[in-house]
């Protein structure tokens, strides 16, 4: 059996947990077209009759203006120690640019490496890509240059064929019927922080920060209650919205989705609470658990 561990690596909002999702077919980790959206390394757990391979879904790599931002990018390198395999993305319609060589010139020493160019229907220039894949192989030592379409499920057959050719033999590290190391509670937090990004746009995304404060189990019921964390009154007001408009179209969003991944019932009750500067405090950002 082939077993072991692959980091999915790369710029913020190339693609990551749009493809973990896809190789999964659960809602493994939350997606927006936001950057920056995943804050941990999330495992994704896959298994099928001959395998079980461990997906690390890593935090975008950027330059970092904030104290949030080194400490995303502390995890994402973290991810890189003893995995077998790297998954490095990068869009096909864009050029290998500063941020992307600054993560390839850290994965260098890795030996099994596999790029992935995403969204390679949105690039009409068939050359221009077979040059990316050329520059990826020969300059940056890729034994393989997979490409992935809006349509992503086309491709992940051929993704687990070519990490199975990498990975060793060995014995499962977890148990079949487990898609994730992370627990519900951790779930529904991401779950609200998400559906909170998508519903704020570019108001306010890496100043929110989520805290589920309980978390009941009762048959075909979960209730939970959670604090959305911003850093200023001013960004509270815009979170609430008129009449509380926001908050509510923000818990229905994340009520449904949750209703959804974790097949029960779900009671939600949401509040929003300011927390002076948090993202520049590492005391506070761990407290949150980033």
């Amino acid at each position: 059996m082939k077993t072991g561990f692959v980091a999915i690596l790369g710029r913020p909002n190339v693609g990551k947990s749009t493809l973990l999702n896809a190789i999964m077919d659960y809602k493994v980790s939350i997606t927006s077209d936001k950057p920056q959206t995943t804050r941990d390394q999330i495992r994704g757990i896959y298994n099928d009759k001959d395998s079980q391979i461990i997906f690390i879904d890593t935090p975008g790599i950027h330059k970092p203006k904030q104290k949030l931002g080194e400490s995303l990018n502390e995890a994402s390198y973290k991810a890189l120690e003893d995995v077998d395999v790297v998954l490095f993305l990068q869009p096909a319609d864009e050029k290998i640019g500063p941020g992307d060589k600054m993560i390839l010139e850290k994965i260098n020493k890795q030996k099994n490496k596999v790029a992935i160019l995403t969204k390679v229907d949105l690039e009409d220039d068939f050359e221009l890509l077979k040059e990316k894949a050329e520059i990826l192989k020969n300059e940056y030592g890729f034994e393989v240059v997979l490409g992935t379409s809006v349509e992503i499920q086309r491709t992940v057959d051929q993704v687990i064929k070519e990490l199975k050719e990498r990975l060793p033999e060995g014995h499962k590290f977890y148990d079949t019927d487990q898609l994730t190391d992370k627990s519900l509670r951790f779930i529904a937090k991401e779950i609200i922080r998400e559906s909170a990004i998508n519903m704020l746009r570019d108001e306010l995304p890496h100043s929110i920060g989520v805290e589920i404060m309980e978390f009941k189990e009762r048959e075909e019921q979960y209730d939970i209650s959670a604090r959305i964390y911003c850093e200023r009154e001013s960004q509270k007001g815009i979170i609430v919205g008129a009449q509380g408009s926001k908050i509510k179209r923000i818990g229905i969003s994340a009520r449904k989705k949750m209703a959804y991944t974790f097949d029960q019932k779900i009671h939600l009750d949401l509040k929003v609470k300011v927390n002076k500067n948090w993202t520049e405090d590492v005391q506070k950002i761990k407290k949150m658990g980033y």
